[in-house]
């Protein structure tokens, strides 16, 4: 599996300790940071996505919180920190403690640059959505860490050059999950134009190289009509991807904004067995606000492997994976106190593998349903409750599963 190299997990540090950093002097502002926790039940008809034996069970969250959000100067630090644990009714060997850190800081010069670093790093339990050849019964614990950071130089009024970067990698605890443990490491360059407020428009090429480690798969072939479990190994694998993108932000009206992607590149194998990818993918997103009571955001995408795992909900990480997705969310102000909320996505997944021996073509369709109410009972005192639902259609069976989840909460943060 892939674990963070010391220096890895020293810049991880070091982006934690410049979130934070300057708040010690930003206390003495008023409320630059806030602390609270919360406690939720919740009850889940399938903790494993099974399709053959779900099981269920009650799960109640409690969690501390914490955070910061501060101008010093020309820059900017902010944080959000939540730990929490998770205690099962009857599946106790899913009991966990888990983490999500969030932070970075925007800056600027008294000349022409400025840009950001962020950092996100979260461990939890697996949501167990992944494709595996048999379901699996164990605690799993996933880990993600996502590095990113851009420097900006104003060339002229309206034009600015863009530099990026940034690293991502996912681990789990459990050795079934292997295969889907990856590193990223990204880089892009790139002119944006921005002739008003309302309009920006960019053309940037970016370079991403994701690495899978070697795993053994697991299958079944049929010996005198009887079904016989088999493992075969799968070398480590490398992908380079090449995209020039074209990216827009348009606020059309005080009510209606639109951001979008367009690239165009390929994805060729350096390494390993896999499908080198040339295309077309992107992403658009509509933000809408008809009524001071309403929020609507949309989008709908098309990447493959990495990139579409990364924007669209229960699809997998799969490299050799094209994905086409929508999302919607809505927001409604019922009272001044009392708001709803709505969710639904959908994703069309087809999967090539092509091994030495053995080729399939397989398509998923993952959907996901929400709706939840809320109770701000002021602005440190939130109740609420929520309703989950999600499915996978699968051309082979075993990969498809249907889970609900219902629940309430309670939060309570001091500023």
């Amino acid at each position: 599996m892939f674990k963070p190299t010391a220096q890895r997990r020293l810049l991880l540090a070091a982006a934690c300790t410049l979130a934070w950093g300057g708040a010690t002097s930003a206390l003495a502002e008023s409320n630059p940071y806030y602390y609270g926790g919360s406690l939720g039940i919740n009850r889940v008809s399938n903790i494993y996505r099974s399709v053959y034996s779900p099981n269920d069970d009650t799960v109640a969250t409690a969690s501390l919180l914490a955070g910061v959000n501060q101008p010093i100067g020309r820059q900017r630090v902010y944080a959000d920190v939540n730990v929490n644990t998770n205690r099962y009714s009857k599946n106790t060997d899913l009991n966990n403690v888990g983490y999500s850190v969030k932070g970075g800081l925007d800056w600027s010069t008294i000349e022409r640059f400025s840009g950001n670093i962020n950092i996100d790093n979260s461990q939890a339990l697996s949501t167990y959505t992944e494709r595996t050849a048999e379901a699996l019964r164990k605690k799993n614990v996933e880990n993600n860490t996502n590095l990113s950071g851009l420097v900006r130089v104003g060339l002229v009024t309206k034009y600015s050059l863009e530099a990026g970067a940034g690293y991502r990698t996912r681990s789990f605890s459990a050795d079934e999950y292997a295969q889907f443990e990856f590193d990223q490491n990204r880089y892009s360059l790139g002119l944006v134009y921005q002739p008003s407020p309302d309009l920006r428009l960019g053309v940037a090429g970016r370079v991403t190289n994701d690495k899978y480690p070697a795993y053994t798969r697991t299958g079944f072939i049929l010996v005198n009509g009887v079904p016989q479990k088999i493992t075969v190994p799968v070398a480590a694998r490398e992908f380079e991807r090449k995209d020039i993108d074209f990216t827009t932000r348009w606020v059309a009206s005080g009510a209606s904004t639109l951001d979008g992607r367009i690239s165009t590149g390929r994805s060729k194998i350096k390494q390993g067995v896999g499908n080198d990818f040339s295309g077309v993918t992107g992403r658009v997103t509509w933000a809408w606000q008809p009524t001071a009571k309403w929020n609507v955001s949309s989008s709908i995408s098309r990447d493959t492997g990495l990139e579409s795992s990364f924007t669209n909900a229960n699809t997998s990480s799969e490299q050799d994976r094209i994905t086409n997705g929508l999302q919607i969310n809505a927001n409604y102000e019922l009272t001044g106190k009392v708001f709803l909320t709505g969710g639904l996505s959908t994703a069309n997944s087809r999967r090539i593998y092509s091994g030495s021996t053995v080729r399939s073509d397989e398509t998923d369709r993952d959907n996901s349903f929400n709706l939840g109410a809320r109770w701000q009972y002021s602005r440190g005192i939130t109740m609420g409750c929520q309703f989950n639902k999600s499915s996978r259609n699968s051309s082979q069976e075993i990969y498809s599963f249907d889970a609900n989840s219902y629940g309430c909460y309670g939060q309570i943060l001091m500023y």
